[in-house]
């Protein structure tokens, strides 16, 4: 049994937790010093890796306690418990499918088999938890979880199990409904979710920006790097920042998920690196074809094969307070489990199953810790080569000798020529294969045949996947940068050509947003680098929030030409006076700043198109997509019709009827009608959408926050494509921790924000107060250098000490 106390000492402030056991021995088992500096970011200081990690428990535990229990109800298959089943049974199927999928079964399995740091640094993050759990009580917990019966201790498997559900989030967790509600032909048949809700998860702006600069483009000749992940403003996908030290061997500052015990994205002093979605597959579709009259049974080969099924039970709390048992059995082919998506439901003929390529992921924390201790680039490669760890971001890095180096290092199917010929055949027939790319970018793959098998070769992590010498990744002393489209174009200089399909589409039309970054990085002396083509620091901070649109600098000025002199448009048999919104459009300084009037214009303007037309030329761009010049088409705007109608006037009468209807006066600024909700305060906040092309990318998402507490409330939805309500635009996704770094003759100078601030707790300052540095684009110094961090007036130190 351990006991824990308070021990206060005079000067800085010192705390100490001791714990004893009943006979009174004291045997440190961690020792970690905790020091939080303005804005409330903990400089976490340890002797070992298992005290660091106590640290980071403890301190998270502080600001993010809420988040972190949720996590662990998750993945214990606890939420229908302690929540009741949920609306459309969302915590019924969440439990069930990740019994289905192994989540916990895995990780009790796996975790001896770790290696021993890895175990012990995961106890340890464990224990930190625990004992600020202990000392405050869970009535102490930032947020809405104070209190409630589900705060309870955690321990190593729990979070190892968070680990290696964090791994499926491009996989398997998109899929837990279809997974739970799989029954075959004859057995009670649950609803099918439709393709619409993993349509909204594909198409979800789940996201980022990543600039890794070389040599050749830094003044200081050493590496930069702009790190913007866009990242949800609430639930459980929150970044957290902190700084890990132990000294002479581990000095690592950035953000990472809440509940990880490393740093995802940030820097040392030889290297920096940032992450960005894959556009990559992390799954395959099957298409089983079955057996007749034995909907259990598949074809292989000719032969018969069975499926295997298992009974899963599970506890949920009913409208009259009682928890009952619920049991559903569930099935898998050799390939995964079997779903259940309409169209793709279970039939006589057919059903669907698929295979996880981040299934067997156990390698989360030791890559990312290995990345935390590289001390050069090759050491930095070196972590990715011998791991192969990271689940589902490409890497944008850079280092201080001014190396510049991209990889795409997700796990992907290996499939043959011979497969990937006979799938792209397919997706001409319009059939079930068609449909899953088409509407949802996913492959899918004919089960019934050991052609489209997974082809197992050395150099790859699992059996399966593409082998390290064959993933995309280039190096340079200019640029490389990512923005959520394929390894393509990396550097629009140095095409990366002749990889797998698997790893995204190449030699095909860019987003807006991918163009934008990258008419940033190739303007030389015409754009933000100055006079002599290279970047100091402050130049970087202005180029990442320069909120220039891509799609403004290709058309607006076209858009002005073809409505000056025209008063009206007929729309719907409608009367619309587009002469206002063409004079504001005229006078906008072209940007989405808090005080760009005529943004909002654009905005709804641009937001008529639907999101496939920005890729070649159609009824918005006149010039197409030429694979030769990727960052500058397709442009032009479309000709009026042949009739003489103009789609561009009418886009713009739409998007004025549309501001009209939502209450937004067309000559509003940016920051009258662009904000966030941090309790009862709103905050403006710059930036724009996907459409705009913006590198600040600002919207509003709830696809990806699977939290029991509701997103932030916004009005009725008056445009949803670009989230225009009746209360303006209200922001909850986006930017998140941004970052710019420059790395010296005194090592790496950087300056950042957590856009939605550092704590949850809504009676915390950190709740807030980067929220608004952000709104002002009031850069915050990092403070990595020692005598940074003492000089802080906001110095607060506590040392937490443990007992065996």
């Amino acid at each position: 049994m351990l006991r824990s106390s308070f021990l206060a000492v005079s000067g800085s402030l010192l705390l100490a937790s001791a714990c004893t056991d009943d006979d009174g021995n004291r045997s440190e088992r961690y020792r970690v010093e905790i020091r939080r500096t303005s804005y409330g970011i903990p400089h976490i200081k340890a002797d070992d890796m298992p005290s660091l990690a106590y640290g980071a428990g403890y301190a998270s535990a502080e600001d993010h306690g809420c988040t972190i229990a949720e996590q662990i109800l998750k993945v214990r298959s606890e939420r229908a418990r302690f929540w009741g089943a949920g609306e459309d049974d969302v915590h019924l199927n969440s439990d069930l499918a990740y019994k289905h999928i192994g989540v916990y079964a895995k990780a009790e399995a796996e975790f001896g088999d770790l290696p021993e740091e890895i175990q012990d640094t995961i106890e340890g993050y464990a224990a930190g938890f625990n004992a600020y759990l202990a000392d405050a009580g869970s009535e102490a917990f930032p947020g809405a979880c104070a209190g409630e019966p589900w705060v309870r201790e955690l321990d190593a498997i729990d979070l190892y199990a968070y680990y290696r559900e964090l791994a499926l989030l491009g996989s398997g967790r998109q899929l837990l409904d279809y997974i739970a509600t799989a029954q075959p032909p004859g057995a009670k048949q649950l609803p099918a979710p439709g393709l619409e809700r993993l349509r909204e998860w594909k198409e979800s702006p789940f996201g980022s920006n990543g600039w890794g600069i070389g040599s050749d483009m830094s003044t200081s000749g050493g590496g930069m790097l702009l790190a913007n992940p866009h990242f949800p403003w609430e639930g459980e996908l929150r970044l957290w920042e902190s700084h890990l030290t132990i000294p002479g061997e581990l000095d690592v500052y950035g953000a990472g998920l809440i509940g990880v015990p490393v740093v995802l994205i940030g820097f040392n002093e030889a290297v920096a690196w940032t992450h960005t979605v894959s556009a990559g597959q992390r799954f395959t579709f099957y298409r089983l074809d079955l057996v007749p009259d034995e909907p259990t049974r598949y074809y292989k080969e000719g032969q018969e094969v069975e499926m295997s099924s298992e009974s899963y039970t599970v506890q949920v709390l009913g409208e009259d307070g009682e928890v009952r048992d619920v049991s559903r059995t569930l099935y898998r082919s050799e390939y995964g489990p079997v779903l259940n998506i309409s169209p793709f439901s279970w039939g006589k003929e057919y059903t669907f199953s698929y295979r996880d390529a981040n299934i067997e992921n156990t390698a989360l924390i030791s890559q990312f810790l290995a990345m935390n201790r590289a001390g050069s680039m090759d050491e930095f490669q070196a972590a990715h080569r011998d791991n192969l760890g990271i689940p589902w971001v490409n890497t944008m890095s850079t280092s201080a000798d001014g190396r510049a180096w991209y990889i795409d290092s997700t796990p992907t199917p290996n499939l043959s020529d011979e497969a990937i010929a006979a799938w792209r055949q397919r997706l001409e027939g319009g059939d079930f294969f068609a449909l899953a790319f088409e509407s949802l970018g996913t492959v899918m793959l004919e089960g019934s045949t050991e052609r489209d098998a997974w082809v197992e070769v050395e150099g790859a992590r699992s059996p399966g996947l593409v082998p390290w010498d064959e993933l995309p990744q280039l190096e340079r002393s200019d640029f490389i940068f990512n923005a959520n489209d394929s390894h393509w174009m990396t550097n629009p200089a140095a095409l990366l050509e002749g990889y797998s399909p698997m790893h995204g589409a190449e030699r095909t039309g860019r987003s807006v947003r991918t163009r934008m970054n990258a008419t940033i990085l190739t303007e030389g002396s015409a754009g933000f680098a100055g006079d002599d083509g290279s970047f100091t620091l402050a130049e970087l901070q202005a180029a990442a929030l320069s909120n220039r649109g891509k799609s403004e600098e290709l058309l607006r000025d076209q858009l002005v030409q073809r409505c000056t002199g025209v008063d009206t448009v007929v729309v719907e048999g409608e009367t619309i006076d587009i002469s206002q919104a063409c004079a504001i459009l005229a006078d906008w300084d072209g940007l989405l700043n808090l005080d760009s009037v005529g943004a909002v214009v654009f905005r709804e303007y641009i937001n008529d198109y639907d999101g496939g037309l920005f890729f070649d030329r159609g009824s918005l761009f006149a010039t197409p997509f030429d694979a030769d010049d990727p960052v500058n088409t397709p442009s032009d705007l479309a000709p009026p019709r042949a009739d003489d109608t103009d789609r561009s006037l009418e886009a713009l009468a739409r998007g004025v009827s549309r501001l009209q209807q939502a209450g937004v006066a067309l000559d509003a600024s940016l920051g009258e009608a662009q904000f966030t909700k941090k309790g009862d305060r709103e905050i403006p906040i710059h930036g724009g959408g996907r459409a705009e092309g913006v590198t600040n990318l600002i919207e509003y998402s709830n696809s990806l926050n699977s939290s029991w507490v509701p997103p932030i409330s916004r009005g009725e939805v008056v445009h949803g494509a670009s989230d225009l309500t009746t209360e303006g635009y209200v922001v909850n996704y986006g930017t998140s921790f941004i970052m710019t770094l420059a790395f010296g003759e005194d090592g790496p100078e950087a300056t950042a924000f957590v856009t939605y601030g550092q704590s949850e707790d809504p009676e915390s300052p950190h709740y807030t107060d980067q929220t608004e540095l952000f709104s002002q684009k009031a850069w915050r110094p990092i403070l990595f250098a020692e005598e940074d961090i003492l000089d802080d007036p906001e110095l607060e130190t506590k040392t937490l000490i443990a007992y065996e």
